[in-house]
């Protein structure tokens, strides 16, 4: 079976042009919004990665899609490879096995996309230090209708905050910062 894996880092981002290329080909795809700066705060790619059983494969847009870490890129890959699961990047036109060169190009291309992350933090961090500089600078702004509708569910104790996140459409970190802003007060 062909498993597609379409991620982008926030809720504002569109999937569209990964789905263009992973539809024709997957016969499952798995979406997520979610930085791709950890595996393990990423529940569908964990699920996911939990289902591929030997023979499958597992197709992703590119290499920064599946990991912005060079570290979880060759854990997660190696396990995969071992478990005989094929790994495809299509912006990369690559495919990998244990060999050599697979593994010093998966090295080399998981490197420059946790180099671009990196590149992309430090650019954002100077914006915000001229910003705040002069004075102009208010951070991320609160969105208060959805942090009273996570209080009133939180309070109702029916539901748990992965619940919670799935029914607000918003982030499981979302909600246990709100969980933590109300132990606080």
């Amino acid at each position: 079976m062909i498993f597609g894996y379409a991620r982008v880092s926030t809720k504002d981002q569109n999937l569209e042009r990964q789905l263009a290329v992973l539809e024709p080909i997957c016969d499952k795809i798995v979406t997520e919004k979610e930085s791709g700066k950890s595996t393990s705060e990423r529940p569908e790619l964990l699920n996911m990665l939990s289902h591929l059983r030997e023979g499958d494969t597992l197709v992703t847009h590119s290499i920064d899609r599946l990991a912005r870490n060079t570290r979880d890129l060759l854990v997660m890959i190696d396990n995969l490879v071992d478990r005989g699961i094929t790994v495809q990047f299509l912006a990369n036109s690559m495919s990998f096995d244990n060999s050599p060169q697979s593994r010093l190009i998966l090295t080399m291309m998981g490197a420059v996309a946790e180099f671009e992350r990196g590149m992309i933090a430090s650019r954002r961090n100077e914006g915000i230090a001229i910003a705040k500089e002069a004075k102009k600078y208010k951070g991320k702004q609160k969105n208060k209708e959805l942090h009273s509708k996570i209080i009133d569910m939180l309070k109702a104790g029916k539901n748990t905050p992965d619940e919670i996140a799935k029914l607000c459409d918003c982030g499981r970190a979302t909600v246990f910062r709100v969980k933590k802003e109300m132990n606080a007060s």
